[in-house]
């Protein structure tokens, strides 16, 4: 059972079951201007905690639990969708988007929305709304009064119709949104430049074994691979012995050169790419700066 309004200008609103939570309660009643009048309550859509509050002078949409904020739709209401046939909700144009409005007990028929939305100069007071147009003359009757009396509008509709009245979140909105516009894409970080090392292979042996073509003994040729590699013949290697040796590897040595020209090579891109990193991090420093200053709107 909700707790019951004390608030002399929420009295109507203890007939519905609406504002179940006290922190939706006590933003309300902060929300009411002085002498504002509260007609009857709405949900909205399909959410729970999200109430609509009708008055004589706005619609306030209060949203959250914990830390309620209100919402104000100045009257008139840009109703854009009528309830019709099984549809009982009434679909308005609010500046959190468009809401949905339905199960309110002291409204069930929308017709004090409708009302609502009609011109300012015809009445200020959405409950008053249907004695009022009773109480109107016929269209014989109108014919004879002042033309220019009825179309003459009232400061408060000349107000409320005018384009720069518009509700303070909505300002706020619009300023972000140019604010957004002037400042355009962020700035995009920069990334390091990848530097490859040349290939250069693996590293062939440091040492071969010395190859003869005459024997080192008696200088007769050689053919047999295994002669070759002793240096001595099938007969020298009998009183002599084997006289192979290894001797440096001339595809080492050009394999080291190479790998001493590939890493001064990567050293030195490697120090362009630092170098360009570090002009590019500074540009998008200063870059970012000024884009967080513009959307910020400073």
């Amino acid at each position: 059972m909700p707790q019951k309004f004390t608030d002399p200008r929420l009295l109507s609103l203890n007939d519905d079951d609406g504002f179940v939570d006290s922190g939706m309660r006590r933003a309300l009643c902060e929300a009411l201007e002085a002498g504002e009048v509260a007609i009857a309550t709405y949900s909205v859509s399909a959410h729970i905690w999200v109430q609509a509050v009708l008055t004589d002078r706005a619609l306030l949409l209060v949203k959250g639990a914990v830390r309620a904020k209100v919402t104000r739709v100045p009257l008139p209401l840009e109703i854009t969708r009528a309830p019709a046939a099984s549809r009982r909700g009434v679909r308005v144009r609010t500046p959190l988007g468009q809401k949905t409005l339905w199960g309110s007990k002291l409204d069930v028929d929308a017709r004090l929305l409708l009302s609502a939305s009609q011109s300012l100069s015809d009445t200020t007071d959405p409950a008053r709304a249907a004695s009022d147009r009773q109480s109107r003359p016929s269209e014989n009757q109108a014919s004879s009064i002042d033309t220019e009396a009825v179309a003459e509008p009232t400061p408060d509709s000349e107000l409320a119709a005018s384009p720069e009245h518009t509700s303070p979140s909505h300002a706020v909105r619009q300023t972000r949104r140019q604010a957004r516009q002037a400042a355009g894409p962020k700035p995009r970080r920069p990334g390091r430049r990848r530097v490859r090392k040349q290939r250069v292979g693996f590293s062939p042996s440091s040492t071969v074994w010395d190859l003869a073509d005459n024997c080192v003994k008696c200088g007769r040729p050689l053919t047999d691979p295994r002669s070759r590699q002793a240096r001595v013949g099938t007969k020298c290697i009998r009183i002599y012995g084997s006289q192979q040796r290894k001797i440096p590897n001339p595809r080492h040595a050009a394999w080291i050169d190479r790998k001493a020209k590939a890493d001064a090579a990567y050293i030195a891109e490697k120090v362009r790419a630092d170098a360009e990193y570090a002009r590019a991090k500074t540009a998008y420093d200063h870059a970012r700066a000024e884009w967080i200053r513009v959307r910020s709107g400073r």
